[in-house]
This record gives C-alpha cells, structure tokens and sequence, in this order.
C-alpha cells in the first residue's frame, strides 16, 4: 500500500506543466499533450480530454476542440525563445476559453485585434500588383484571393498593409471580418494611422525638385493622402507636378519649368524595390490628374 502510494506521489510531481516552456530543448508531442491537459484541468468550461490519432481532443463547452499535436509542437519549438513560448501556449488556451464561453476558438482576442488595427498603413502601389497578388494567392492555394485597394490616379492604387516588424504585408479583400472590420473600416484605420505617425513632415530642397520625408521614410508617398500636406509648403509653384517611383520617394517641382519636369522625369524612371509609377502627376483642384 505505502508501495502504491510512492509510486502515484512520484507520477504526479513528475507531471509536465508550462515550466517547461522555459527549457531550450525541443517539446516532444507528448509532452505538449499533457502541458495543456494539466493547463485546461480546472478551467471553467473544460471538460475531460483525450489523446486521438495524433491528436489531443478537449471538451470544452460542450464540444469538441483538436489540437494537432505533430504541428503545434513544431510551431513551439520555432519560437525564438522561452517568452514567446509561453506567449504561442497562451493562445492556445485563449482558444480553449472562448469555446468554452460558446464563441468561436478561432476569433483574435482583444489584444491581436489591436495589434492588427494598430499596424495598418495605407501604401500607394502601381495597379499591375493586383494581378500580381491574386497569382501569388492561386499559387499559395487560395483561389480567390483578391488584394484589397482602391485606384488612386492613372495606373497607381491605395492599398491597406500591415506595418510588421520584419516585413510588409497587403490586406486582402474581407480580410478585415476576422477583426470585426468590414473593408471600409480597414481604409479607415490605415489612414487614422497614418495621421498620428505623419505628425511631423520634412521638405527636403534639391534645387528643381523638393521631396517630403516622414520617419520612418518607407511610406512617405503615402503622405499624399492626407487631407493637405501641401498646406505648409513655402513657394509652392502654380503647377505643382509629382514623381513618385517608389514608395519611400515623393517628389515635385514646378511644372512650368522645362529643367524641373525634365529633372522628375528623370527621378520618375529610376528603379525601385517598391515601385509606384514612372508616370507624372499634376497636383489639380479634385486631385491627382495624369502629367504629359
């Protein structure tokens, strides 16, 4: 009997719980398994749980909820470091809670709807990327996924991006749903953003052309969008033209000078890494209008 009672003593202290998120060797399936069974046990709502080909099966308010285990392992063990572990179970759980609740386990908490609106940006793009996008999506498995913008002028759109740390990403159209945000509302917030990052703008002098500049300068083509940022521009020219041929790149000059127009052509065919247009623009009463 004191046999018995040694050997359950000894299973139970030996029971895995998320502490060992903070060790740097790999997390085996198993072992994620009996993390988020010692996790869910007692959470409101939760149910019994069960391991299924591979998979760990969760009761939680009244139904089911899979976790691939081969898959959610590997994503653990790529997190950089023991915080961001713990931040990929916490995510877990959250899904396990919202179920419970009767929601929907794969809607975004407060938190990463915020961090979705918050990373909004509006970026002018040249309207070939639309088709671009879509073969990028039929490529990646998603036929119909379509890039969510609206034209602008000529041959250049407005398109809502996410500003992440590490890269660029384009909204596509409906994506916002997920975030309780229909597609206006994603226009919305990326321009709301991008006043309260524009707060201050710079004008740079080159002789026959001027550029705006905004930190960080990736975006300054989209300062266009403002409701006037031409409003503090000293001298400005009676023709105001613009050559933009990438996003980091907003220039004008005086369209009724030969060596200015000359100089933002010039600007305007240079190569980019982020390519708008290689047209010019004038700068009219209802706004943008093609340049010959």
């Amino acid at each position: 009997m004191a046999l018995a009672c040694l050997i359950g003593f000894t299973a139970a202290a030996a029971a895995l719980d998320r502490r060992r998120l903070n060790e740097a060797r790999p997390i085996s399936e198993a072992e994620l398994a009996e993390m988020l069974q010692a996790a869910s046990r007692g959470r409101p709502g939760i149910g019994a749980s069960r391991r299924d080909a591979g998979d760990l099966v969760v009761i939680a308010g009244g139904r089911e909820m899979r976790f691939g285990l081969a898959s959610l392992s590997a994503q653990l063990n790529a997190e950089p470091d023991a915080r961001h572990r713990q931040k990929a179970f916490d995510s877990l759980l959250q899904k396990l809670d919202r179920l419970a609740d009767g929601g929907d386990p794969n809607r975004p908490g407060p938190a990463e709807i915020a961090r979705f609106r918050d990373a909004l940006l509006p970026v002018l793009k040249n309207r070939s990327y639309v088709e671009e996008f879509s073969a990028l999506a039929r490529k990646q498995g998603v036929p119909d996924g379509k890039l969510l913008h609206l034209p602008l002028a000529g041959d250049v759109i407005v398109v809502p991006a996410l500003d992440l740390p590490r890269i660029t990403r384009f909204v596509s159209v409906g994506e916002g749903r997920r975030y309780g945000m229909d597609d206006a509302a994603v226009f919305k917030a990326a321009l709301a953003n991008l006043e309260r990052r524009a707060k201050t703008i710079a004008i740079h002098d080159y002789g026959l052309i001027r550029t705006f500049n905004f930190e960080p300068p990736d975006y300054n083509v989209s300062l266009l969008l403002l409701p006037n940022p031409w409003k503090d521009v000293p001298d400005l020219p009676k023709t105001v033209v613009i050559a933009m041929p990438g996003r980091s790149v907003l220039a004008f000059g005086d369209g009724d000078d030969p060596k200015a127009v000359a100089a933002l052509r010039e600007l305007a065919a240079t190569k980019d890494d982020y390519p708008v247009t290689r047209s010019l623009f004038r700068l009219g009463p209802g706004g943008l209008q093609p340049f010959r």
